[in-house]
């Protein structure tokens, strides 16, 4: 097989060679035998010799075939002239016969130009056939031939032919020794590595030739084609039986053809023998057929609709709502017509669309009686518009409020709709409409109120408590004079209503409360500020008065002191110590006072001239002082924190105890310790020290204020206090208190 053209038969080289040399060959004979015979004088035979290398070339090589008889022409009338003494009727002779080589390589050349070009032809569709195609001869099985396709289709590569003969690839061929016509016959060959090859074959004899062309078709892509169709349809079938929507196909109209297992379902069938052949008309409810005929010759018309509701009837005659949509398919070539009518039950749907739109009013009228309610400021004006708004949009006659004050077992009518209902002003809680009606989490209705109650015009009535925080704090009451009963969706709306005015309520009755204790505080207030005024009256009249008698008493009894003997010394010394100290009592109040009413902006103060009134104060005191003369930040009860802790020194030291006062400046700070060599205070005391009312545990403990004021004082100036040795380690050696101020640091510009 050539290279490019597909498979060519086996001796096709072979062939050609042969040719080759037969031409060779020929050529010489020709030439060797006419120089023999002219040499002998034999001019008749020698001539026809070279027809046989002529009609070769010719035949061999077409476009050649005038040119090789030309040559040989030429050598002819060469070996003419040269080898025989012929005269000129015998070189006219020899130019004749030159002549007719030229016809004869003509004529041949021609037919086999045409036979040549019909072979390639032929050759070419058998080679580019998209069908595998093989010659075999019948009597011997020996395959002949096999285009390119074949070979493909058989595992052989493309100048290969099997040896082994036709039934080395065709196991069901019976090599017989004539093959009758084959037609689209599907067998399996065998290919070359031994794997089934499927395929389609016809087999014809070639006419005068003992051969079979033989065409086979790949069936291989057609089956694969057809099991994925099967299984497409096998799924089309799974999907149309499995889906939840109903599925029904009619011849337009007319009846049922095919259904799915939905469809049966929800016609309430037994199997799809139920459903097919019947008019699917007979299955729409009779109010629903008009509809249903508009919409199908919509759709028929061409047009795509949207889906549309209907009410089918089931094969038992109950009646369900359903939303049906149709597809129309024209019929196409030996496909029919069809209607395909795609059915969903809208029965849940339409349940839930009520349940939406009872919802909806629920949510309307719940947040418009609660909107109306909060926008109310007093409880009366809440509770009026609530009823009132409740009443209207459910669409009652006459409505009550009543609430429970807080600890009590009786409501209370706050609200009322409806002028002519005559309603009590309070129900007990013994009573038999309070146990019968009002129950906390849910709605009571009455609809035999009216027997109940003869007279009051009601003919249901519905009750529904207000929950608060420790049960219910009220009720709503709403009736109808004309109605028979409260719906369901009225009831959970006024429950609702109920429990969303509960915090509301709640709140408002929390606010008449507070409204109410606010003003019962305002005029205790006002009484207890009258009161504080009087008292303060009175203090600044004993502080003053008493001030002024222990100074003149402290005065007289200095003056005393020094000119008294020995004797009387010590009485005055006890009497001057009482009036001191009542003088001190009398200062810690008034320091408190200031302290509590918070009044007192600070500012810059010396510190030296404060040290140096205690120290005049405490004239028989020794007491040094050590430091810079430093300014901070405090007002002018910074003097008390140097009179208490000085006076403390004292009362607990005696009147030989020594007292340092130092003050030193640490950056931002000022530092101011006053220390002692009295009997000091014991670690355990130090922690508290400072705390109201804290007393120290000798004979001479006082009330405990000294050294509260003073750590107040210095923390109203942004410092601390804190209590030490003034020996560290040694309690015994005296106390030593240190507290800190903030140094004053002038702005500068």
């Amino acid at each position: 097989m050539g290279d490019c053209q597909g498979c060519r038969p086996a001796n096709a080289s072979a062939k050609a060679y042969l040719l080759t040399c037969g031409i060779v060959v020929s050529t010489l004979l020709a030439f060797g035998i006419t120089a023999y015979c002219l040499s002998a004088g034999i001019f008749v035979v020698c001539s026809h010799l070279f027809y046989i290398p002529i009609v070769l070339v010719s035949y061999r090589y077409p476009d050649r075939g005038i040119v090789f008889a030309g040559l040989l022409a030429a050598g002819y009338i060469a070996e003419v002239l040269t080898l025989s003494s012929a005269g000129a009727l015998e070189v006219a002779n020899a130019l004749l016969r030159a002549v007719l080589f030229f016809v004869v390589a003509a004529v041949v050349s021609q037919l086999s130009a045409r036979l040549q070009a019909r072979e390639n032809r032929y050759r070419g569709i058998f080679e580019t056939s998209g069908a595998g195609l093989f010659l075999f001869s019948p009597a011997t099985g020996k395959i002949e031939e096999m285009n390119r396709r074949c070979a493909e289709m058989l595992g052989y590569p493309g100048d290969a032919i099997p040896s082994a003969g036709v039934a080395s690839i065709w196991p069901t061929y019976a090599g017989v020794q004539k093959v009758k016509r084959i037609e689209s016959l599907d067998c399996t060959l065998t290919g070359r590595d031994g794997e089934p090859c499927p395929v389609l074959l016809s087999a014809n004899p070639l006419t005068d030739q003992d051969l079979v062309c033989v065409a086979i078709t790949g069936t291989a892509e057609q089956k694969r084609a057809e099991n994925q169709l099967r299984r497409s349809e096998e799924t089309y079938r799974v999907i149309l039986n499995t889906a939840d929507v109903g599925i029904i196909l009619t011849d337009p109209g007319r009846r049922i053809v095919e259904t799915n297992t939905a469809a049966v379902r929800l016609f309430g069938g037994a199997g799809p023998e139920d459903l097919v052949g019947r008019n699917p008309e007979d299955l729409i409810a009779e109010g629903s057929r008009e509809v249903a005929r508009a919409y199908r010759d919509r759709v028929l018309s061409g047009e795509t609709p949207a889906p549309a509701e209907c009410i089918f009837c089931r094969l038992d005659g109950s009646e369900w709502p359903a939303e049906v949509s149709a597809t129309h398919l024209p019929r196409d070539g030996d496909a029919p017509e069809r209607l395909v009518l795609s059915i969903r039950d809208v029965t849940e749907r339409r349940r839930a669309e009520k349940r939406m739109r009872e919802e909806h009013r629920y949510l309307t009228v719940v947040n418009e009686v609660v909107a109306a309610a909060t926008a109310s400021r007093r409880l009366d004006d809440l509770l009026r518009v609530s009823l009132a708004k409740t009443v209207a949009l459910l669409g009652f006659d006459i409505g009550a409020f009543y609430l429970i004050p807080p600890g009590s077992d009786t409501a209370i009518l706050r609200a009322r709709e409806g002028a002519d209902l005559p309603l009590p002003a309070t129900v007990p809680r013994d009573s038999s409409f309070w146990r019968d009606f009002v129950s906390p989490g849910e709605v009571r209705c009455i609809e035999d109120f009216e027997e109940r109650y003869p007279g009051s015009g009601v003919r249901v009535l519905a009750v529904v408590s207000i929950p608060g925080d420790d049960g219910p704090v009220g009720w709503i009451g709403i009736g109808s004079r004309t109605g028979k009963t409260v719906p369901r969706s009225e009831r959970e709306i006024l429950l609702g209503i109920g429990n969303e005015l509960g915090n509301a309520v709640v709140k408002g009755m929390l606010q008449e409360d507070l409204e109410e204790a606010l003003t019962s505080a305002k005029r205790y207030l006002e009484e207890a500020t009258a009161a504080a005024t009087e008292v303060n009256l009175y203090v600044d009249i004993l502080t003053h008065d008493i001030n002024n008698a222990n100074t003149a008493a402290m005065g007289y009894l200095q003056m005393y002191l020094e000119s008294a003997d020995s004797s009387d010394g010590a009485v005055v010394r006890k009497s001057l110590a009482a009036v001191y100290q009542s003088s001190e009592i009398i200062r810690n109040v008034s320091t408190i006072r200031r302290l509590k009413s918070g009044s007192g902006d600070l500012g810059p103060v010396r510190l030296g001239p404060a040290i140096r009134e205690v120290c005049r104060y405490h004239t028989d005191a020794r007491i040094t002082c050590d430091g810079a003369d430093a300014t901070v930040l405090a007002d002018d009860l910074i003097s008390e924190v140097f009179a208490n802790l000085v006076g403390n020194a004292r009362k607990f030291g005696g009147p030989e105890v020594a007292i340092i006062i130092s003050v030193r400046e640490e950056g931002d700070m000022v530092a101011v310790t006053v220390a002692d060599n009295g009997p000091g205070i014991p670690d355990a005391a130090k922690p508290r020290i400072f705390e109201r009312y804290r007393r120290g545990e000798t004979k001479k403990s006082g009330k405990g204020l000294g050294l509260y004021i003073a750590r107040m004082l210095v923390e109203r100036y942004g410092g601390s206090v804190r209590v030490g040795d003034r020996v560290p380690g040694h309690p015994e050696e005296g106390a030593a208190v240190t507290f800190t101020l903030q140094r004053y640091l002038p702005e500068t510009a």
